[in-house]
């Protein structure tokens, strides 16, 4: 009885170290945005092509990016061609996106959306704003508002610390591991293939095994519920060498069987 209530104990203390960091995470609804001005303003026409502009102001305790999307008639135009959408630091801050159509159109209704970094939607804005594209003959160049310029700076630096984590020139090491990670999808498939095909059955199923991840990521992916390529990219250069590895001690191990089986059969 003594060993069952320590073992309880020690349960219950295990489940409230667990509980304790997921109570103490952010609740999704403390993210908050909103659309602080436009370029141009409500009621503007401007050039098909032409993007308008939206200066968001945000909170939120985790990162964050941003969807935009235009409405007529309360249905949403599925011709939109939006801003990237890069994740900007948890805390306050300011964000941009833009929204532009390639064929005359115009909208009553402009919607912002905040998501986390799994898509998971945190808040949006809706403002009633009618804007209108029309095809204009050589149309000059508008001028944009003060604060566009270093808001569309702001949001290429955003995006390229997101894609480029390291813009800095690599180490030696890094260039090292970098080209083995790319030798290894190659090499991984090859063998992959080469052991599927010539193993025993009583070996195919550790040879499936480094399949196992992938295959579901790839038909999750097919319908539309995926990772991001960038994301993708991650992670086969990440998988890869460690299946690679995985098949290579497989195919050792299985050599050093085969051989001792053979030693052991009579001639």
């Amino acid at each position: 009885m003594p060993l069952l209530k320590t073992a309880l104990a020690i349960l219950v203390l295990l489940l409230a170290g667990t509980l304790s960091p997921l109570a103490a995470k952010p609740q999704a609804g403390a993210t908050t945005c909103r659309i602080v001005a436009t370029d141009p303003g409500a009621g503007a026409t401007i050039a098909t092509g032409d993007k308008l502009y939206l200066r968001i102001s945000y909170e939120s305790q985790v990162p964050v990016r941003f969807q935009i999307e235009a409405f007529r008639q309360a249905l949403r135009q599925e011709d939109a061609v939006t801003s990237s959408t890069p994740p900007y630091n948890a805390g306050q801050g300011e964000a941009l996106a833009w929204i532009s159509f390639s064929a005359p159109l115009r909208v009553d209704e402009i919607r912002v959306t905040a998501f986390d970094m799994e898509w998971q939607e945190l808040h949006h804005q809706t403002i009633q704003m009618v804007v209108t594209w029309e095809a204009v003959a050589a149309a000059a160049e508008r001028s944009l508002a003060e604060w566009v310029g270093p808001m569309l700076k702001h949001h290429r630096q955003v995006f390229d610390q997101a894609y480029d984590p390291q813009p800095q020139k690599p180490e030696t090491l890094f260039d090292v591991f970098f080209l083995f990670s790319f030798m290894a999808i190659p090499a991984y498939l090859f063998l992959q293939i080469k052991m599927l095909t010539r193993c025993p059955s009583g070996w195919r199923n550790y040879v499936i095994a480094p399949l196992l991840p992938i295959v579901p990521l790839c038909l999750y992916s097919l319908v539309g519920l995926g990772m991001e390529t960038a994301y993708w990219i991650i992670f086969l250069f990440r998988y890869f060498p460690a299946a690679l590895a995985y098949l290579l001690v497989l195919w050792g191990v299985k050599w050093f069987y085969e051989r001792r089986q053979r030693a052991a059969s009579p001639s």
